[in-house]
């Protein structure tokens, strides 16, 4: 799979030199030998029409049931995004000494809402990672 945004050049000849090159030799071999009239060609245009429209219809619901995976992946990914600002939202808001038993300073209880926040970080990190 590939993830990256960019692709060089340098890259895509890297990758696909071989079939590029079998498919030139072969198209320029058949050429060849259609100008020199050692073949003749002869295709009807119904069926070429016929297997082109279902190749299009085909290429067409491939790509459009790509689309809906990709948006609902998209708005799930955004839900997540979402709860887990609400979530910093609460625990910015109630992670407090209010009801603590013992008194709780601020660098205490900072340091609390670091590591929550630091710890779900941590897992968005890994579920960004596994998916």
């Amino acid at each position: 799979m590939i993830v990256t945004k960019n692709i060089s050049l340098a890259r895509l000849i890297k990758w696909s030199w071989q079939p590029m090159l079998f498919l030139l030799l072969f198209a320029g071999v058949v050429a060849a030998l259609y100008h020199f009239n050692v073949i003749s060609l002869h295709l009807p245009w119904l069926a070429v029409s016929i297997i082109g429209t279902a190749v299009a219809f085909y290429v067409g619901f491939k790509n459009n049931s790509s689309y809906d995976r990709l948006w609902e992946a998209r708005k799930i990914w955004g839900a997540i995004i979402n709860s887990s600002r609400a979530w910093g939202m609460y625990v910015d808001g109630f992670v407090t000494g209010q009801f603590a038993k013992s008194k709780v300073t601020e660098a205490e209880l900072k340091t609390i809402k670091k590591r929550l926040f630091y710890r779900h970080i941590g897992w968005l990190y890994a579920l960004r990672s596994q998916l």
